[in-house]
C-alpha cells in the first residue's frame, strides 16, 4: 500500500511528491489509463523517465488568466474578490505560470525576479528549458484550435471517438447557469466568442498592460507551442 503524504491528500493532480515507481504502481493497482499533473512543474528530469505518452494543451495566456478569474470569483467558486486588479495582485503565482510550469518548482520566484533588463540571460535559459520540455510531448494541443485536432489525437492517444473535442463544456453548470447565447461550438475556444470575456475590451488599459508584461514569457512558449500544433498536424496529414 501506498502512503500518500499528508500535505498532497487536498491536491488532487499534485506528483512531485511520488516516486516514478509509485505512480506505476498506483496507476496500475487502480486500473488507471490517465494521470493528470495539473497542479505540480513538470519534473522533466524523471518525468519523461515513464513509459507513457505524454500530452498538454495551451490557451492564450491574457484569455486563460480572465478565464480563471471568471471561473472562481464572478462565479464564486472559493474566491471571494470580485475586482480583478487586486485578484491579480494576490494571485502572483499565475505569472508566467506555463513557463515555470515546464521548467520546475523552484524557478517561479527565479522568474519574478528576472523581469528586469539585467536578467535577459536568465529569461532566456528559463524559456529555453520550457520550449525543450514542451518539444518533448507526444501531443501539444492548442484550445483555439481543437477543430484541427483530431486526426492528431487518434494518432498519438488512439482515441476513436473525438467529437467531445469540440463539445462545449458548461463548468458546474449545477453552481452557475450560465445563459450566453453559445449553444454550439465547432471550433473549440475559438468557437465561443460569445461566451468568453475578451481581455481587450474587459481590462482596462493599465490593467491589460500589466497583467501583459507578467505573461511575457508565457507568451512566447504559447507561441511556439502553437507552432509546434500546427507544424504536427500538418506533417501527420501529408504522411
Amino acid at each position: 500500500k501506498i502512503t500518500r503524504p499528508h500535505e498532497q491528500q487536498r491536491c488532487a493532480g499534485c506528483f512531485s511528491y511520488w516516486t516514478n515507481e509509485e505512480i506505476v504502481t498506483n496507476m496500475h493497482a487502480k486500473h488507471h489509463k490517465i494521470l493528470g499533473n495539473e497542479w505540480d512543474a513538470f519534473e522533466s528530469n524523471r518525468f519523461f523517465d515513464l513509459p507513457a505518452v505524454f500530452a498538454t494543451s495551451f490557451r492564450k495566456p491574457l484569455h486563460r488568466a480572465l478565464s480563471q478569474f471568471r471561473f472562481e470569483c464572478i462565479e464564486d467558486r472559493g474566491c471571494r474578490i470580485k475586482v480583478i486588479e487586486k485578484w491579480w495582485e494576490h494571485r502572483k503565482d499565475l505569472a508566467n505560470v506555463y513557463t515555470w510550469t515546464f521548467t520546475d518548482k523552484h524557478v517561479r520566484k527565479k522568474i519574478q525576479a528576472a523581469m528586469d533588463d539585467a536578467s535577459v540571460q536568465t529569461r532566456r535559459d528559463i524559456l529555453g528549458q520550457a520550449l525543450d520540455t514542451v518539444a518533448k510531448f507526444h501531443l501539444v494541443m492548442v484550445m483555439e484550435w481543437l477543430a484541427y485536432a483530431p486526426d492528431h489525437v487518434r494518432k498519438v492517444l488512439g482515441f476513436e471517438d473525438t467529437h467531445p473535442l469540440t463539445e462545449r463544456v458548461r463548468p458546474h453548470i449545477n453552481q452557475y447557469q450560465r445563459d450566453d447565447g453559445q449553444e454550439t461550438n465547432k471550433l473549440g475556444a475559438a468557437g465561443i466568442a460569445k461566451a468568453s470575456w475578451s481581455p481587450e475590451e474587459y481590462l482596462s488599459k493599465e490593467q491589460y498592460k500589466i497583467m501583459s508584461e507578467d505573461l511575457a514569457l508565457d507568451e512566447i512558449l504559447t507561441d511556439a507551442a502553437r507552432r509546434m500544433f500546427l507544424e504536427r498536424v500538418v506533417c501527420r496529414e501529408d504522411q
